[in-house]
């Protein structure tokens, strides 16, 4: 280890130890001053219980972080002491430190929300078994911030280690080594918190891809009124109740693929769920109800909610493979009746002639979310078959409109189309159940990659297709469940 001083009481923010006292204690200093500003500005102080186990400092008696020696410095057990915190020193410290807290603001309110640490211990220094030590972690300090909670009105308790480590989560939150918490986890925290506390705010986080662990939005949220308008004149859909029937579960692209099944002699063992007119949210809801329960809004009473008592089929429609996702995946796109200039319209994509492997991990980062969720489906769901047909390719009409004729006539889109498909191979083959239904670009997609404009319809920027341009993956479908 190298030679110098490392601040005993923050030592994981040392890449190399300093060289005197003098600019340790500038170091530390500096620390303590943002410490004490944060304090006096803050309106909210969101407090993590996580350990009961520490080392203190016989001649001061300060608790430390880690372990001596651990990060830096010499374990000396005569100046190094282990103590177990109980509830009561805990209780009261915690009392201290908000009477220091509002001391430091001359009495000025703000609200503490207190959360406990749903990752375990990894060892204990106690002579039993890590379980044990973390089972009495977790419990004295949940208590603890119960009873504080329930004595002080400024004080509030966020369930995030109920989260994380209820029941219905099937230990699917956590990565394979049963302690760190899975991204997805994560999200469907922050989720909750801000539909807790900031309820009418919108976060980017909320409108983001998919979450992966119960958060979803549609990959074409603008295009909420294609799918109003698609089923407006449809009614009692899903006035059915059969118990072998197939889910078909999609965003806006479902509008067409759904009018195409109509036609067809099987759709009437379909049962058909756009996520943007649920009113309950499946994937959030996928640990306790298995993706089974579709409710809708009361304003589109022409569907009928349903729930699948006996799951067989579970087939997905777009929800952010393929087709615009590709361009999504560089920026926001709008819908053209926002009336925005035709640049902000849609993001730019990169004139790229040649598929790299930069641009293969930049697509790849950008289906893990997508990927973690199709894998959620997987363990969480009693569908015996997953099917997903991906999203279809942006009329060429449309690509001309929002992308320009450079970009299309450069054949820049297949590259990549090419680029995506290598990245999505990559994450597809990690999955099992999931049977992928591409398209058959050859057939409906010109020469520059975008869907043949005999499937276009509407207005310039309508990124939809026709129902005819889902002939050929519900021919695939309807195969694939007939073996």
């Amino acid at each position: 280890m190298e030679d110098g001083y490392i601040d005993a009481v923050r030592p994981n923010v040392f890449e190399h130890p300093v060289k005197t006292k003098d600019e340790l204690s500038k170091l530390r200093n500096t620390h303590l001053a943002a410490v004490r500003k944060a304090l006096e500005e803050l309106d909210v102080l969101v407090f993590t219980l996580g350990l009961t186990e520490a080392w203190i400092l016989e001649n001061s008696g300060r608790t430390l972080p880690v372990a001596p020696g651990v990060v830096a410095g010499d374990f000396d057990p005569v100046l190094h002491t282990f103590h177990n915190f109980t509830h009561d020193e805990i209780l009261s410290d915690l009392d201290a430190l908000c009477h220091e807290i509002k001391a430091l603001r001359d009495g000025k309110d703000f609200k503490l929300i207190l959360t406990v640490s749903p990752v375990p211990l990894t060892a204990t220094y106690e002579n039993q078994h890590v379980l044990k030590s973390t089972t009495y972690s977790k419990a004295v300090l949940r208590v603890v911030a119960e009873e504080f909670v329930r004595s002080n009105t400024f004080a509030d308790y966020f369930p995030s280690f109920e989260l994380v480590n209820n029941p219905a989560a099937k230990g699917t939150y956590f990565e394979a080594n049963m302690r760190s918490v899975r991204p997805e986890a994560v999200d469907v925290v922050m989720l909750h918190f801000l539909n807790a506390y900031l309820p009418d705010t919108k976060d980017s986080k909320r409108e983001s891809t998919v979450d992966s662990a119960g958060k979803v939005r549609s990959m074409d949220a603008d295009c909420e009124e294609e799918m109003i308008e698609g089923y407006e004149a449809e009614k009692n859909i899903n006035a059915f109740a059969r118990d072998d029937l197939t889910v078909m579960f999609g965003d806006s692209h479902l509008t067409a693929a759904y009018h195409n099944m109509s036609e067809r002699s099987e759709a009437s063992t379909y049962a058909f769920a756009p996520v943007r007119l649920l009113a309950n949210n499946p994937f959030q809801e996928i640990a306790t109800h298995g993706f089974r329960t579709f409710v809708f809004k009361k304003e589109h009473s022409n569907f009928r909610d349903f729930f699948v008592q006996d799951p067989q089929d579970l087939a997905i429609v777009g929800m952010g493979f393929f087709g615009d996702n590709i361009i999504r995946a560089h920026g926001d796109m709008r819908p053209e009746v926002e009336q925005r200039a035709r640049e902000e319209l849609t993001p730019k994509l990169p004139h790229v002639t040649e598929v790299t492997q930069e641009l293969v991990r930049f697509y790849a980062l950008k289906l893990q979310n997508q990927m973690n969720l199709a894998g959620r489906l997987e363990k969480l769901t009693s569908y015996k078959r997953l099917f997903w047909i991906v999203s279809p390719d942006m009329p060429e009409n449309s690509g001309r409109f929002r992308l320009g004729d450079a970009f299309v006539d450069g054949g820049f889109y297949n590259t990549h189309k090419m680029a995506y498909k290598i990245a999505f191979d990559m994450w597809a083959d990690k999955l099992e159940r999931t049977k992928f239904i591409l398209h058959p670009w050859d057939q409906l997609c010109a020469d520059n990659g975008f869907t043949k404009d005999d499937y276009f319809t509407g207005n310039p920027g309508n990124i939809h297709c026709t129902s005819s341009y889902f002939d050929a993956a519900l021919d695939e479908l309807l195969r694939l469940q007939q073996m």
